[in-house]
């Protein structure tokens, strides 16, 4: 049977959800500007449903099936431009705060406090369905019947508060900032890097860094590595010049598939490097693996630079990942032949949105690097984002799609078998050119570029964050969102950059602990984390009382690593540039 602190414990959480659900249902509202472009929508669109209206009702009146039909039709057309009407009105809202009392945007405690609640409304949920669950297994099957209703409600109250977070960035009147501050930083990222790589000076007038991609294992890993270096590189104001000839996957070299890094740096000009012990003297120090630089200096990964640091954390809930995305952008610039290749199997598979990228790992990693998830575990989160999204969109119709990225052949027939609803895209011959025996060759990167690309491109993320690949994806997604730290669901492991300096949380909320293993620790402790397990709960070590256990991941926050980088003076760009 039911036990009474279950009841009490599910009508509190309820409560919780629905007082939350409150609040942000009160930020919706309607201004309007003199933004003319919009305005003249707006009246478009006005008339255009008044038309509809019209005409409507001189059909009502109608009792053939043609003309019930032609009814039917126009009442879904009247709500599709009602529902236009309403983003535009809210595009207006946004700019005209940004125009006008809101030009510097939003506070960052403002953003913080946003995405924090996002974050604690999942690790509820986490703890929450866990728990559930954990009771239904103890219960009579007559009242695991009655508790799956209630599992299945809390779920589903879950989703709307999730739904109301998500819809607050579309009425705060915010938006237009975020996306110029984007764009702004983005700019400002690029031009720092071309001047980085194509000094004014005679490269071998310039101290210059070099890095061999060869570090002899996967792509993910070899282009984290070559990213290790480039972030050391923008550090300290010194070209990077990547030496690639001979490597596994294009033995002609990096160049043959992305664009050259420097016009005038050149392999020529990094021969006799000096060891990174005379990094800050010497004309050209050779970077070596980051798990053999001891002691590690404080701009390594996860650092960014403290000259851009405030805009950066307002901008993005995960700093670290936008900068690591900027730099990837220089980084992997694709050739012609490349982008060519991409756009053609964009066309090819008709890409569309919505749609929730997944990347299945199996072959090698299973059992050593990763544990085995059924397709199932990622598609229940496939799901959930989609009734989410439905939720935030009640009147838009839509296809469910997904993009199965995997290295193993079966996994689409599986999930196409299980999963009838979805439309999944993907390619059988890009899983078979990852197994084993065929992962290293060029014909074999084009389908791990390929699947990098547009699992970038997707709306959403649920994969293995113990995967390089998944990870190289979240990063590049990072280009084309403005605040794309929230648009992933990782099955195992925490964002992490690997051979990275201690990653590092703050408790803002004392801890008396009452569960197994858990330990107490006060606000203002530092926490060494060392994953979340997605329950309610992180495993981690209290820098402060040497304590070691789990903890409720809700009391704790992420600390930035900041640290003074070359803050490229030579680079001036326009405001209006911007």
């Amino acid at each position: 049977m039911f036990l009474l602190g279950n009841k009490f414990y599910i009508i509190f959480i309820s409560l919780w959800i629905f007082g939350l659900y409150a609040i942000f249902t009160t930020f919706h509202s309607t201004p309007t500007n003199n933004d003319k472009a919009l305005e003249d929508r707006i009246e478009y669109l006005q008339s255009e449903v008044e038309s509809l209206q019209q005409k409507l009702s001189q059909l009502q009146s109608g009792n053939n099936i043609n003309v019930k039909a032609q009814v039917e039709n126009d009442n879904v057309q009247c709500q599709e431009l009602r529902e236009e009407l309403k983003r535009v009105k809210r595009k207006l809202a946004s700019k005209t705060n940004c125009r006008t009392g809101s030009q510097n945007g939003p506070a960052l405690e403002y953003e913080q406090l946003r995405r924090k609640i996002e974050t604690q409304t999942r690790e509820l949920s986490y703890f929450t369905i866990d728990q559930l669950y954990k009771i239904n297994e103890k219960l009579s099957d007559d009242d695991k019947a009655k508790w799956s209703k209630v599992i299945a409600r809390f779920s589903d109250q879950n989703r709307v508060l999730l739904a109301s977070i998500r819809n607050l960035t579309e009425v705060d009147g915010y938006q237009s900032w975020r996306e110029q501050e984007h764009e702004s930083l983005s700019k400002l990222m690029q031009a720092r890097l071309n001047s980085l790589q194509n000094p004014s000076k005679p490269c071998g007038e310039v101290q210059r860094v070099s890095c061999n991609i060869n570090k002899g294992c996967g792509y993910g890993c070899e282009i984290h590595h070559a990213m290790h270096c480039f972030h050391i590189a923008y550090a300290l104001g010194r070209p990077m010049i990547l030496f690639s000839d001979g490597w596994r996957y294009n033995p002609g070299g990096f160049d043959q598939i992305f664009q050259t890094l420097s016009r005038n740096c050149t392999t020529a000009l990094a021969a006799g490097g000096a060891a990174w012990g005379r990094y800050e003297t010497a004309d050209v120090v050779e970077i070596p693996l980051i798990d053999n630089i001891h002691p590690k200096k404080d701009f390594m990964p996860m650092a960014i630079p403290e000259d851009i640091s405030e805009r950066l954390i307002r901008l993005h809930g995960n700093p670290f990942v936008w900068f690591t995305g900027q730099l990837m952008k220089y980084l992997l610039r694709p050739q012609p032949w490349l982008t060519e290749l991409l756009e053609k199997k964009y066309a090819d598979i008709k890409f569309e949105t919505p749609i929730v990228g997944i990347h299945v790992r199996r072959t090698d990693k299973v059992g050593s690097e990763a544990a085995f998830h059924d397709v199932s575990e990622y598609m229940k989160y496939v799901e959930d984002y989609y009734i989410i999204y439905q939720y935030q969109n009640p009147n838009l119709k839509f296809k469910k799609r997904v993009y199965l990225a995997t290295d193993e052949p079966s996994v689409f027939k599986d999930a196409r078998a299980k999963y009838a609803d979805y439309i999944f895209y993907g390619d059988t011959a890009v899983a078979q050119s990852a197994q084993l025996n065929s992962r290293y060759g060029t014909e074999s990167l084009k389908g791990v570029l390929l699947d990098i690309h547009f699992l970038s491109l997707t709306d959403y993320l649920v994969c293995t964050f113990s995967s390089q690949i998944c990870r190289v994806a979240y990063e590049v997604m990072q280009q084309r969102v403005v605040d794309g730290a929230w648009r992933v669901q990782p099955l195992d492991d925490v964002y992490y950059f690997g051979g990275q300096n201690a990653h590092n949380q703050r408790v803002f909320m004392s801890n008396k602990a009452n569960w197994p293993n858990e330990f107490n620790f006060e606000r203002g402790d530092i926490i060494g984390t060392e994953g979340n397990h997605w329950d309610g709960f992180s495993k981690g070590s209290d820098k402060t009382s040497g304590q070691t256990g789990l903890y409720p991941s809700y009391k704790t926050e992420e600390i930035v690593n900041i640290a003074t980088m070359y803050t490229y003076p030579e680079v001036k760009i326009k405001t209006d540039e911007l």
